[in-house]
Formats: C-alpha cells, structure tokens, sequence
C-alpha cells in the first residue's frame, strides 16, 4: 500500500486517535523487534488498518499499556498487547516492501530506479527473514506480482483487470478469518489503492513510458479539459469503489474499534481522493490551499 490509507485526525474523537495511534506505535515496534529500525522506516499508516482489522475480529480482544517512544523518549505511546497480530502484519509489510522495490527497478527510471537499486540489499535480507516467516503471505504477494506482470504485457487492459492481481493479494491479506465480507473489504481496498495511485502517477509513467491502465484513453494533460474530464472519471471509479469497502465493512458487523475503520474508509480515503484529484482540478486545488492557510 502507498501512504493513501490513513484516518481523518479532524473528524475522529480524542480516544480514537490515541487507540489508532497506539496501533500504528505497536506495529512500529514490531518492525524493529522482529528486523531492525531500519524496517520502521518502511512503515505507514496501510498496514495500522491490516492490524486493526485483525484485533476488530479476535475474539480475545486486545489491551494497551503507555511505553516511551524509543525514538522520543519523553513522550508515551500505547502499546498493544497482541504481538502474534502485530509481528504477522510486519511480516506483510516488508514482502509488500520487497516486491514493490523489485517493481520500481523493473519499471522505473531516474532517481525512483537509482533509489529503488540502493535500498535493495537491504530490503533483500529482510525479505529473506520475513519469507520464512510468512510462508502464506508470501506466496500471495509472489504469485500476484507474477499476474501483474502477466496483465501489464497484454494491450488495452482495462482498469478491472489491471487493478485484481494486487486488489486480490490485499484481501487475502486481510481475510485470516475465512471471511467473505472480509476478502471483499480488502480487494475493494486494493482497488481503491490501484485506482488512486494510477491516478496519481499516470503524468510520470506517461512521460516514462511505464504502464498505467489509463494511458489508452488519457495521453495528454496539457488541456484543462482533459484533465477535469480526467478527475471526474476517477471520482466516479473511487466513490463506486468506496461504496463496496463500506458494504462490506457494515456486513462484518465490527463493534470493536468500528469508528476509527469507519473513519479510514469513510473520510481517510475520501481526504486522499481529494488530495490526488486535486492535481487536475484548478479550482480544487485553490480550496485545498486556502484550507491549508
């Protein structure tokens, strides 16, 4: 996942963030127990909501307790007690991690592939580690990045088939319980994820000439037109999309943290949507500066 899945602070009681946050910290410490810090450098908030989702539907629950942040040792932050959950889904974050450094020295150019080259031994140990440790996930992340690959070399993929092979991998993910409404939340997450990020980088992979399922329909931004017309058919896609992520999670019935996973798909995704679209949206993007100020 890429930094688009994160709850709206604003819109969230004071609780709810200090519980999220105390997520987001767990995991965090759970890179760093089980790699190094160097791995919590690869964190975000995409996996806090894997991690929640999964403490959502234990059936034992989950405790916090106020440890010091090791990286600012006069603040406190909650630490959840569930280390099975949190060392599972740092396991999936450094084989996403891996894989997604493979794909950016595969694709990309410029000072995304020269990067992408520099941090590969190092994600490379990790991965190693993290491949034993996660046998399953692995092999879900593995075999879907084999059918991206497949899908990319065909002409005129369209956008449902382009975005499954990741949008799969992400609800399997999440699906620990054998649950269909749960398989369901995840794939539509992923493809909110695919969607977005095509979204976002189809200018560069234009001018790069990488693949983006848009490209077929959209090779030049230089008409404001184009580019609204562009924002609007993406809103279409996501909204639809959001509506499946919200069916899904009301089908789940999850009354433990429910309010912060509400939020993440509710407002969270919807803030991203906003930030991305505004790119192509002159008059979105002079709102989103004034509200900035």
């Amino acid at each position: 996942m890429l930094g688009y899945v994160k709850a709206y602070k604003s819109e969230l009681k004071v609780r709810d963030y200090e519980l999220y946050r105390g997520v987001y910290c767990s995991l965090c410490r759970a890179l760093g127990r089980n790699y190094s810090p160097l791995a919590q450098l690869l964190l975000s908030y995409d996996f806090t909501l894997a991690a929640m989702m999964r403490l959502a539907l234990s059936e034992n629950g989950c405790s916090f307790s106020q440890k010091r942040c090791p990286y600012n040792p006069a603040k406190k932050c909650l630490n959840c007690s569930e280390k099975p959950i949190f060392d599972a889904c740092s396991h999936a974050v450094i084989i996403t991690a891996f894989y997604k450094v493979v794909d950016n020295i595969s694709d990309s150019k410029g000072l995304k592939k020269l990067a992408a080259i520099l941090l590969y031994p190092i994600i490379a140990i990790m991965h190693k580690k993290a491949k034993r440790l996660a046998p399953v996930i692995e092999k879900t992340v593995s075999e879907a990045m084999k059918m991206q690959s497949i899908t990319e070399a065909k002409q005129n993929v369209g956008i449902d088939e382009a975005a499954h092979p990741s949008a799969d991998a992400l609800g399997r993910i999440f699906n620990t319980e054998n649950n269909d409404s749960l398989y369901r939340f995840g794939y539509m997450v992923g493809r909110y994820i695919y969607i977005l990020d095509a979204a976002d980088d189809i200018e560069d992979d234009i001018k790069h000439k990488s693949f983006n399922p848009f490209k077929k329909d959209y090779s030049d931004f230089s008409s404001d037109e184009t580019r609204r017309i562009f924002a609007d058919r993406i809103e279409k896609m996501l909204n639809l999309t959001q509506s499946q992520i919200l069916e899904a999670f009301d089908k789940l019935g999850t009354e433990r943290f429910g309010s912060i996973i509400e939020n993440i798909a509710l407002d969270g995704l919807s803030i991203s949507a906003q930030t991305v679209l505004a790119k192509y949206r002159d008059k979105v993007k002079k709102q989103k500066i004034i509200q900035v100020k």
